[in-house]
């Protein structure tokens, strides 16, 4: 059984969901006529967090996959601090303590672990940023009545915040180490590692899969790492990589799908038939990201694929060709 607390609608079969998010600043200056305007980019910037939530949610799932299937840890989706607004986006609670996580960014994990994570449409954090982490992290101890030496805080963000790193080195005389390409620890000096809370600020180049969601084209190198990481996985964890699949920048989607070229036959059906569907055709994400769906209506139009795209598979695992099998399901639909 899964220990992973998921959003009710994870997963390819579910669809994106709106979350509560903090309303805009009244701004009494602008013009009537600007108004439609301004509410458009202020919904499709919601919209843009929104798919990044799910998407990033759904990267972590994929990469602890593995220990969580153990019982080795658990991941907690929007672990709320009070009853609003404060909440985390994702805990990672370390149940067995002697595992050792692969992912570079878990290296400095220990049994409560915070992430809080900024979409490529955000700006850099700021001192602010880090200060709210470092009070979530306080709440969050005192909440779960744990020591504070037990819990990390994470932030992850697309873009390397130098101005941040060198207000925390300069003015605030906190020592840096860059422990790996876009992980760095933060460290107050003077106090010993084992009684302090650990933070880190972890790059989005830290994690193949983060990295593909920014709207920027992968280059050649990450492209095929990303390909050659989706080709490795099986069919339950191309699942769990749902929200990541809607997500992902449609240019960046293409270009992955086309390097897989040393698929097995049924992740190649897999991938044909999600094309087939629409799941994962450019024009359409790109639509939908603009315009964005009801939830009903949403859940239906995707749960009717998934379900679709498994029949298919199932058929083309009996020897149909593609053709043949999507003939054979709409006969069925028919009768």
């Amino acid at each position: 059984m899964s220990n992973i607390k998921k959003p009710k609608n994870a997963g390819l079969s579910t669809p994106l969901r709106d979350r509560p998010s903090a309303p805009l600043r009244d701004r009494p200056s602008a013009p009537l006529s600007d108004r439609n305007g301004v509410e458009a980019k202020a919904s499709a910037k919601r919209q843009e967090r929104t798919l990044y939530h799910g998407a990033a949610f759904s990267v972590f799932s994929y990469c602890l996959h593995k220990y969580e299937e153990n019982g080795d840890v658990t991941l907690v989706d929007e672990h709320r601090l009070s009853k609003e607004p404060l909440r985390i986006d994702i805990v990672v609670i370390k149940k067995n303590r002697d595992i050792e996580l692969e992912p570079v960014w878990a290296k400095i994990f220990r049994a409560h672990n915070l992430l809080e994570y900024k979409s490529p449409v955000d700006k850099a954090p700021t001192l602010a940023v880090f200060y709210k982490l470092i009070g979530y992290a306080m709440i969050y101890a005192a909440q779960e009545d744990v020591q504070i030496s037990d819990v990390t805080a994470t932030i992850i963000c697309a873009r390397t915040p130098k101005k941040l790193l060198k207000i925390l080195r300069d003015d605030f005389d906190y020592e840096i180490l860059q422990k790996d390409d876009g992980i760095y620890y933060i460290k107050e000096r003077g106090v010993a590692a084992g009684k302090r809370l650990a933070i880190q600020i972890m790059v989005q180049k830290s994690e193949l899969l983060l990295q593909a969601l920014d709207n920027r084209p992968l280059d050649e190198v990450t492209a095929n790492k990303v390909a050659e990481c989706i080709t490795a996985t099986d069919k339950e964890n191309i699942n769990i990589l749902g929200y990541w699949i809607k997500a992902i920048a449609p240019e960046n989607l293409e270009n992955i799908i086309k390097r897989m070229g040393k698929m097995t036959k049924r992740e190649r059906a897999y991938m044909e038939v999600l094309k087939s569907l629409g799941l994962s055709d450019s024009s359409l994400l790109v639509k939908e990201r603009q315009e964005g769906r009801q939830e009903g209506r949403q859940e239906g139009w995707q749960e009717g694929r998934q379900e679709g795209a498994l029949e298919v598979i199932e058929l083309l695992e009996k020897g149909y060709s593609l053709t043949d099998a999507k003939k054979k399901m709409k006969l069925a639909q028919i009768h």
